[in-house]
Formats: structure tokens, C-alpha cells, sequence
């Protein structure tokens, strides 16, 4: 894993649940993902990929039931005791603040995305897809509400892959 895309990643978690949410949670020793391990637990996953000119990645945040009700308590007006729709949503926006403020500072150390619509995964046992080959590093994150994971991964391409491989309205 290319140390210079993961560091704005958890830069970026971290900056977003501080920001907004008034959260610090400790982050926990980084790990290689197993290609059929499976999210155990009931779960919420915010899932986006970024395709660019230099490499194509994929992140996904998976927080356990607790962790994303206490995020929303803290980030939301009305009281939210169960996942629904407004939690669902604001996982997705999560996904966005985080890709974005990641893409931000990847650009500014020469790196080009576009990031794709988060997808939603909610339920209990499933299997993360994400869309490269790269190895998926996972990073844990903890708080006394509940806890949550980071999961990264990003190779790198030659420019002839990526032009050829997009459809001509999204080609740079």
C-alpha cells in the first residue's frame, strides 16, 4: 500500500469526526485485508472508488451499529436510536466528506480523481467488494461508543489503461 494515499485517508477521518462530529477516536494497528473476509456483526458501509490518471483505488468505512448512532447523535438535531434512512444517508456523507478531503490533498501532491456515488451496504455478515486487485489495508479506529474501520486499497496504472478504459465522456 502506498503509504502516500493512505495518510491522507486517515488524515481525512479523523479531520471529518473532529470537525463535525466533536469525535477522537484512537486509531488501532493497520492490517492486510483477507480477500474473502467478511464484515462480521451488524454493520454500515460506505463504499466509493476513485479512478485517476496515475491509479485507481478503493475505500470503503464500515462502523458497527453503536459507533454510526453515537456519530449521528452527535452530528444530527433529532435523537436517532436505530439505523434508517437519515443514518444511511449521513454514512453516504461521511464517505463523501472523507473522499473529498482525501482527494484534496492528493491533489495537492500531484494524484487526479474522480470519485464515484458512495454505495450502501447495512446488515449483518457481508463480504466488501472492492472494485481493484490492489491489496486492502484495513484500519481500525475505536472509541468508547463503538468502533469502525477503514478500508483502503490503490494501484497503480499506466495513463494507456486508464484513457482506454473509460468511456470518452469521462476521459480527461
Amino acid at each position: 500500500m502506498n503509504v502516500n494515499f493512505i495518510n491522507p485517508v486517515l488524515g481525512s477521518i479523523l479531520d471529518v469526526l473532529s470537525t463535525m462530529a466533536h469525535i477522537e477516536p484512537e486509531v488501532g494497528s493497520p492490517k492486510r485485508k483477507g480477500k474473502h473476509d467478511v464484515v462480521h456483526g451488524k454493520n454500515i458501509t460506505g463504499v466509493i472508488s476513485m479512478v485517476g490518471r496515475r491509479g485507481n483505488a478503493s475505500i470503503a468505512l464500515t462502523f458497527s451499529e453503536a459507533a454510526i448512532l453515537h456519530i449521528a447523535k452527535k452530528m444530527l438535531p433529532s435523537e436517532i436510536t436505530t439505523i434508517d434512512g437519515i443514518v444511511i444517508d449521513l454514512v453516504g456523507e461521511l464517505a463523501n466528506m472523507v473522499l473529498g478531503g482525501a482527494k484534496r490533498d492528493l491533489e495537492n501532491r500531484g494524484y487526479s480523481f474522480q470519485l464515484s456515488l458512495p454505495t450502501i451496504i447495512f446488515g449483518c455478515d457481508y463480504l466488501i467488494a472492492h472494485k481493484t486487485n490492489a491489496p486492502i489495508i484495513m484500519l481500525p479506529f475505536t472509541m468508547p461508543e463503538g468502533e469502525f474501520v477503514v478500508e483502503a486499497g490503490y494501484e497503480e496504472v499506466n495513463e494507456y489503461v486508464y484513457s482506454s478504459s473509460l468511456p470518452s465522456n469521462l476521459a480527461p
